[in-house]
């Protein structure tokens, strides 16, 4: 297949899209089974960096079902946003929406709940599940998409590669038009590089694992030495660039930068 097409020779295994969303990358070109190929593969993304979290985490002598929450809860994001962008249903999109705010709720549980009581930390686990629940209830009835996006970008919105994800994603939204000219220019395998969704997933899911990461690295008692060879890239990677500065860390030294 040497250019893109701008309308798909395959006949939708799924039947027309249903779903409120649907993204600049065209339908049903690469097989009749997937609707949007790169939006579906790159959510890979979120799967395997949750798998490999999961990995280090059963390492540790202090595991536990809640440490392990957050990535399964990662791993859950792209098993549903896949099928979302295999399918573009709106049921489907609905699982998608709400699998991101359920991933995002434990982690913040920890954050707010470090050394409390347990009798604290389950009211707060109770008011959490309330500004949830009311969240959801507002994001199905209404089927509105910014709220969901602003309390999903929100809360993991010190990752700097998230960020990027999100503007990508605004982007892909923005200039679909010319995005749509330029993959038809380059035609395949090329046009897949502009296919700006599918960027968000990689750039979010590296932003949202590091995120769970390092607040379950703050929340526990592992040691400071044993976080770079925990965490996987670009973790260690950006721990050791320009923009970061070298740290000394030990038990004497403290956190020195140079």
């Amino acid at each position: 297949m040497a250019t893109m097409l701008t309308e798909s020779p395959n006949t939708p295994f799924w039947g027309p899209p249903t779903a409120q969303a649907n993204f600049c990358e065209e339908d049903y070109v690469v097989t009749r089974y997937i609707a949007e190929f790169i939006n579906t593969m790159t959510n890979l993304t979120y799967i395997l960096y949750a798998l490999y979290g999961i990995h280090r985490l059963r390492q540790k002598a202090n595991s536990n079902i809640l440490r392990a929450l957050p990535y399964w809860g990662l791993m859950g994001v792209g098993i549903c946003s896949g099928i979302f962008h295999t399918s573009l249903k709106y049921h489907t999109q609905m699982m998608d929406d709400l699998s991101m705010l359920l991933t995002t709720t434990p982690i913040l549980h920890r954050v707010l709940t470090v050394g409390v009581e347990r009798g604290n930390s389950i009211l707060v686990a109770i008011l959490l599940g309330s500004i949830l629940t009311t969240i959801v209830i507002f994001h199905v009835a209404t089927d509105e998409l910014l709220l969901h996006s602003l309390f999903f970008v929100g809360s993991i919105a010190v990752i700097a590669i998230f960020h990027l994800g999100y503007f990508v994603w605004i982007v892909d939204r923005w200039a679909c038009g010319f995005l749509k000219e330029v993959r038809a220019a380059v035609g395949l395998p090329w046009a897949f590089l502009f296919e700006l969704h599918g960027w968000w997933h990689i750039f979010t899911g590296m932003g949202a694992y590091i995120f769970i990461a390092a607040i379950d690295h703050l929340t526990s008692n592992d040691s400071d030495e044993e976080i770079e060879k925990a965490i996987a890239w670009p973790g260690p990677w950006a721990s050791r660039s320009s923009f970061a500065g070298k740290f000394e860390i030990g038990p004497q030294a403290g956190l020195k930068r140079e």
